[in-house]
């Protein structure tokens, strides 16, 4: 066993916890047991900020640290922008006994954790027990800090040798050089003859990694569910099951093992966007809705925010705008403007993302029925989409559609002709006929408002049959709207009561009553349906 004062003595020490009194306390203990050049981070941000700035030789991090960033975001980010060396210590300590949030700390491997509440003989206890194991390895993790992965292997091997009690630390190192080099075969080796002696999760993980590797996606895929029979939370497990789902086109049995793994461990922002992906691409846009909305408040504050992320969520958003007089519609419309304006504020240089931006806007205030300012928002991507000196062919698909939406027939006409001219491929070839087909459907449903207009005309002048025969011709198309169908209808009941009932007329009432479906009570419509649809059966009543 190491002495513990010398071993932390000289050593730069990162201590990080948002309690004031948490963090002098530790740091008291700390500076107790030998430790004299200690740092301090307050918050999560903070930490990283010191990470990024020094090297620290061990960090000492809370895992609740606060509403911005968690010590388990501290770790995965010190991990994946490689400010922690192999050589260095990240201990995670906790209070927290819900089981997502220590699992998923567990996950990006601190090399330990030490769980609250502690005394200065347990952290002595603790801290000994981890950093003799860590020193003892600490050739072979120099070695992964030169990237000299041959001599790191050599070194582990010759510690897996040596010294027997090593055995679990040094196996799992030595498999994880041997996959980083793709060596499988060696690797599968190594995992299978630790499970010859015990059953380990990681080396079952290990296994199945390499099985996967050597061409055998089912055994791995079975080997994978074993080892979640008897470790359920191990949610590595279910990540790798879903990459083997999806390399044999199975993506929603995909996306069902990464939900489960999400329920465990939901505070992971790479597997949040995995799942927002591959269930975006599902079309389950009621799952990816909330994976990139979580993705975005995740990675706000750390080293995986991405506006592809943004622009993902409000995308999803957009099949959720149902209905825009609907309390919980106009919430989700908001988030997705205030991640649209996130994107204008954190990414004004990025003249690209911007257009999209302006798109995804105007798509969502045309989904509100807001026209005003999707046409606003529309104009504003078209002068985006004029400054890229080499737009994508899906940019100007992405454009017509949004000229069409905002009632810009001239513009989207001029886009359809120039695309025609393009090389497109066949998904896009198929996406214009769409877009060809629905600026004829405008087309027509702006004649339906005309023969509307003609016939409200009419009706106030109180002339019924003309007003009846302008409905009927604004119903004939089937872009007619709701308030079209009504209007149409209220002609009609209005001649029978002034006239007589007809059964020819009520007949067609009736088909236009069937057109319309049911109107929900919170619809500002439904009162005039109501009672539209109490005279109409008053009528029908009238002629038996």
């Amino acid at each position: 066993m190491i002495n513990l004062e010398k071993a932390l003595a000289g050593r730069r020490i990162l201590i990080v916890d948002d309690l004031v009194e948490a963090r002098s306390s530790l740091k008291k203990m700390a500076t107790i047991l030998g430790g004299d050049n200690i740092d301090v981070a307050t918050d999560g941000i903070e930490a990283m900020q010191r990470i990024h700035e020094n090297e620290y030789d061990i960090v000492l991090s809370d895992y609740n640290l606060g509403r911005l960033k968690d010590g388990q975001q501290v770790l995965e980010e010190a991990r994946f922008t490689q400010r922690l060396r192999a050589t260095s210590l990240f201990i995670v300590i906790t209070g927290e006994n819900a089981v997502d949030m220590v699992m998923g700390a567990l996950e990006y491997d601190p090399d330990g954790y030490i769980t609250k509440p502690y005394t200065l003989n347990m952290l002595k206890e603790r801290l000994i027990r981890i950093i003799t194991i860590k020193e003892e390895l600490r050739a072979a993790n120099e070695a992964i800090d030169d990237e000299d992965y041959p001599l790191a292997t050599k070194l582990c091997l010759n510690v897996l040798n040596k010294t027997p009690r090593l055995r679990l630390p040094a196996s799992r190192m030595l498999g994880q050089l041997l996959m980083r080099q793709k060596k499988f075969e060696q690797g599968l080796k190594v995992y299978s003859q630790l499970l010859n002696e015990r059953s380990v999760s990681w080396a079952k993980l290990g296994q199945a990694i390499c099985i996967y590797k050597l061409g055998d996606p089912n055994s791995a895929l079975a080997l994978l569910k074993r080892t979640l029979v008897d470790h359920p939370l191990y949610v590595q497990c279910y990540d790798w099951i879903a990459r083997i789902l999806l390399s044999q086109g199975k993506p929603i049995e995909a996306q069902a093992a990464l939900e489960k793994a999400i329920k465990i461990s939901p505070k992971a922002v790479l597997r949040q966007m995995e799942l927002g992906r591959v269930a975006f691409e599902n079309n389950d846009l009621e799952v990816a809705e909330p994976a990139f909305k979580y993705a975005v408040r995740l990675g706000r504050y750390s080293c995986h925010k991405s506006v592809k992320n943004y622009l993902q969520f409000a995308r999803s958003a957009q099949a959720l705008l149902k209905n825009p007089k609907d309390r919980q519609t106009k919430n989700k419309a908001n988030e997705a403007f205030r991640a649209l304006d996130e994107i204008k504020q954190d990414y004004g240089d990025d003249e690209n993302s911007l257009f999209e931006a302006a798109i995804l806007e105007s798509q969502t205030h045309h989904n509100m029925e807001n026209q005003s300012e999707s046409q606003r928002c529309a104009n504003e991507a078209e002068e985006k989409l004029s400054k890229l000196s080499n737009p994508k062919t899906e940019y100007k698909l992405q454009m017509t559609e949004a000229f069409i939406d905002s009632d810009q027939t001239v513009k989207a006409q001029a886009l359809i002709a120039e695309l025609k001219d393009l090389q497109l491929s066949d998904q896009q070839r198929s996406k214009l006929s769409r877009l060809d087909h629905d600026l004829n459907g405008e087309a027509l449903k702006r004649h339906s408002t005309s023969l509307n207009d003609e016939g409200v005309n009419h009706y106030e002048r109180g002339e019924l049959e003309e007003a009846v025969i302008a409905f009927d011709q604004a119903t004939s198309y089937e872009q007619a709207g709701i308030s079209v169908l009504l209007n149409s209808i209220q002609a009609k009941v209005s001649l029978m009561e002034r006239d007589s009932p007809d059964k020819e007329i009520l007949k067609d009432t009736r088909v236009l009553l069937v057109r319309i479906g049911e109107i929900g009570k919170t619809d500002d419509r439904f009162p005039r349906y109501a009672r539209l649809r109490k005279t109409f059966d008053r009528l029908c009543r009238a002629t038996q």
